[in-house]
């Protein structure tokens, strides 16, 4: 065994300083566009500032609504209000409200390292109408959240792919609750990989028209790239 020099030793001793140094500024520039770091299974997601929208969901009566609204299946890990509702906060569960999107992952797949095949390979089980044929199945799910609605079977009427790391089906479905006039909300649910985790994001807008379908596209994929930037 040849003897370690001094002069490696302390290339060594310089490259690991580097290498510290670079990650930690790396850790600290996410950190500063984040909203709120919170946990999926063992993985650190970071919930990014998004222009427009405020992360609240610790809020007390956000954090209710939210998980109200939620099938046991999955948790939520961020909900993000438009700012004029965020200022109405407190009045969640009186008003209707739109234009919001959240963030929750699959509690069974939490620990789950996902990489771009699992993503590709979800990708591949929604295309395969799995949304339609299953919608039983998930029925089942939403009759646990304790709400007087009747949920009609989404349509899907898009589907894309905006970057490697994601992909994006449109939606829509009609809602019918009791003492409420029928409405139909138009959606985007957004499939993503946020470190090694796969995740969901879904937006949300009232139904009226082509136009609303166009603008949810439009701020679904702003909303997206913003909250998957350095990752």
């Amino acid at each position: 065994m040849y003897p370690i020099s001094s002069q490696t030793l302390d290339m060594k001793r310089i490259l690991l300083i580097a290498f510290v140094v670079t990650t930690t500024n790396s850790v600290r520039a996410q950190s500063s566009n984040c909203e709120r770091i919170t946990k999926f299974g063992e993985a650190e997601l970071c919930l990014a500032k998004v222009n427009g929208y405020k992360e609240c969901y610790l809020e007390p009566k956000v954090r209710l609504l939210a998980d109200m609204t939620e099938v046991p299946i999955n948790m939520v890990l961020g909900f993000y209000l438009n700012n004029s509702v965020y200022e109405k906060r407190d009045s969640l569960g009186l008003i209707r409200f739109d234009d919001y999107f959240k963030i929750y992952g699959t509690k069974e797949i939490k620990d789950y390292k996902a990489d771009k095949s699992t993503l590709d390979e979800m990708q591949k089980v929604l295309a395969g109408n799995f949304i339609s044929k299953n919608w039983e199945e998930m029925e089942k799910e939403i009759d646990k959240i304790d709400l007087e609605v009747q949920v009609g079977v989404p349509t899907v009427i898009d589907s894309y792919t905006l970057n490697n790391k994601s992909f994006t089906y449109i939606m829509l479905a009609r809602y019918e609750l009791e003492g409420v006039e029928p409405y139909t909300m138009a959606m985007a649910l957004n499939g993503m990989l946020l470190n090694e985790r796969l995740v969901w994001m879904a937006y949300y807008r009232n139904y009226t028209d082509q136009s609303i379908v166009d603008q949810l596209k439009t701020n679904s994929n702003k909303i997206l790239s913003q909250l998957m930037k350095g990752y």
